[in-house]
C-alpha cells in the first residue's frame, strides 16, 4: 500500500516561497507601469474611502499575498499526493474571489481592467514559479 502523502521536505518547498513572491511583485510592478502609462488612474473606493493605488502598494500587496499563498504549498505538499493540482485549484479559487474587488471598487474602466490583470499576473507568476518546482520535488513513487 502506498502513502497518500509525499516525502517532500519543508526545506524543498520553502525554497519556492520567496522566489514566487518576488516574481509576483516584479510582474505586478511591470504591469502596473504599463497600465499607468496607458492612462489608468488606479483610483478605488474601499470601505467608503477613496484612494489611489500606487505602484509600491501594488507590488507590496502582490508580494505579501503571494508569500502567504506560496506558504500554502508547504501544507499542501505535505498532506496531498497531488500537490501541484491541489495548489493550482486553490490559487484559481482565490483569484476568482479577488477579482470581485476591482469590479466594485474602481470607477474607471481602464482601472478595472488594470487591477483585474494585476491579480491575474500575480497568480500566474506564482504558478509559473511554484508548479514546475513542486512537481520536481515530488516523490517518484507517488
Amino acid at each position: 500500500m502506498t502513502s497518500t502523502t509525499s516525502t517532500r521536505t519543508t526545506a524543498d518547498i520553502a525554497r519556492l516561497v520567496i522566489p514566487a513572491a518576488l516574481a509576483a511583485a516584479v510582474a505586478v510592478l511591470v504591469a502596473y507601469l504599463i497600465f499607468d502609462a496607458a492612462g489608468a488612474d488606479f483610483e478605488v473606493t474601499m470601505s467608503g474611502d477613496e484612494s489611489t493605488v500606487t505602484a509600491v502598494q501594488a507590488g507590496l500587496a502582490a508580494f505579501l499575498v503571494s508569500l502567504v499563498g506560496s506558504t500554502v504549498v508547504l501544507l499542501v505538499a505535505q498532506r496531498t499526493a497531488r500537490p501541484a493540482r491541489t495548489f493550482a485549484t486553490i490559487v484559481v479559487a482565490a483569484v476568482v474571489v479577488l477579482l470581485v474587488g476591482p469590479l466594485v471598487g474602481a470607477d474607471q474602466a481602464l482601472t478595472v481592467v488594470a487591477l483585474e490583470v494585476l491579480h491575474l499576473v500575480a497568480a500566474a507568476a506564482v504558478l509559473l514559479v511554484v508548479l514546475p518546482r513542486l512537481g520536481a520535488t515530488a516523490d517518484p513513487a507517488a
